[in-house]
């Protein structure tokens, strides 16, 4: 019964440990698959510079093809510890920690569409499969993946929407640091010689216009550090936020007038602000009859689904290849309340979404 062989295979994925960048026991277990299929699975060297303690598993299927399926390794908790409750319908948490269906329920879909493949002598289109790592932070695996040169088109497995819905449009996240310095005083002998860099950061965010400036575009504080101690003028503070937006074009004046406000109030004080940021993934739109979405809704439409384009608030490594000029959009799975206690995810979607990767790689 195919719920049967692949609820096997996603319980067995999930019950390795292998959170952002300590993916190595899941990488091999994904290795050792393919391997074990006939395949011939690659490591691309990405953790020389992502910082992973493996790299991604790139797995070339007839020369590579035009397409790569992707699906990444890591969990944002740990699970091995995690009690599943399996029943007719689902495989859930047993509410005491992640089931890590974000994303092992994507490699389960792929794993076990390759191995029906391998077991029914499917004939099969080149293509290419790769497990990245660090999916649940700032997608180092897939922003320093090293796919096969004819790979033009990407799909992810990593959604949470239901099968069927894929992410056409996605936002991009810069992640920005103001480095406030202000001047050390002590605060009980002497506060009025002093410059409170905390002061300075607090008037600055009182300023600021953020969280949401439109549908497309947030804005977000999210870490403040500093200070010595009670006794002590704060001469330091660091301020850590994000800026998410579907158009880099809206994106930008956000972040100009954040770095603006934190040296309104530097100057006013007489300290100093310093404001750098970077992409940690960057947006992307296609429009629906882009040669990507026609591959994505004809796949849908084969697995018996109805296709639906729905734009997304989070990212995936759909973005980091698009980034790199390969086309990609990403799958809904139907995985439910991800990276909570209560987890769980339908027998029903995780075979429907190897039904979909079952339409991309069959000829």
């Amino acid at each position: 019964m195919a719920n049967r062989r692949i609820a096997e295979l996603f319980l067995e994925l999930v019950r390795i440990d292998g959170r952002s960048g300590k993916e190595a026991e899941v990488a091999q277990f994904a290795y050792s698959f393919l391997k074990n299929l006939g395949f011939q699975p690659q490591r691309d060297g990405s953790n020389t510079v992502s910082g992973s303690n493996t790299s991604n598993i790139v797995c070339p299927v007839g020369g590579g093809g035009d397409r790569a399926l992707l699906a990444h390794m890591d969990t944002a908790g740990f699970t091995s510890s995690t009690k599943q409750a399996v029943t007719a319908d689902r495989i859930a948490s047993d509410g005491k920690g992640q089931l890590g269906a974000a994303n092992r329920a994507g490699m389960a879909a792929i794993l076990y569409a390759l191995e029906r493949a391998v077991n029914t002598g499917l004939p099969l289109k080149p293509f290419t499969v790769a497990f990245t790592t660090q999916g649940e932070t700032a997608m180092a695996g897939g922003r320093n993946l090293v796919l096969p040169s004819g790979v033009r088109y990407g799909f992810v497995f990593d959604s949470s929407l239901d099968p069927g819905c894929y992410v056409a449009a996605s936002p991009g996240a810069a992640a920005f640091a103001m480095h406030v310095t202000g001047k050390l005083s002590r605060a009980g002998a002497a506060p009025e010689n002093g410059v409170s860099a905390i002061r300075v950061a607090a008037k600055a965010i009182a300023a600021l216009d953020i969280d949401r400036h439109d549908t497309e575009t947030t804005s977000n504080i999210g870490i403040i550090s500093g200070g010595e101690g009670t006794n002590v003028v704060p001469a330091y503070t660091l301020v850590r936020g994000e800026v998410r937006a579907l158009d880099k074009a809206k994106g930008l004046p956000v972040l100009e007038g954040i770095k603006a406000e934190f040296e309104k109030a530097a100057a006013a004080a007489g300290g100093s602000a310093m404001f750098n940021w970077a992409w940690d993934f960057q947006p992307y739109r296609h429009s629906k009859d882009s040669e990507v979405c026609r591959i994505a809704e004809a796949a849908l439409r084969a697995a018996g689904l109805e296709p639906s384009a729905v734009p997304s608030h989070g990212g995936s490594d759909a973005n980091s290849l698009n980034a790199k000029g390969v086309a990609a959009v990403s799958f809904g799975i139907g995985i439910r309340n991800p990276h909570a206690n209560d987890e769980y995810i339908l027998l029903e979607h995780l075979t429907k979404a190897s039904d979909i990767v079952w339409q991309l790689i069959k000829r």
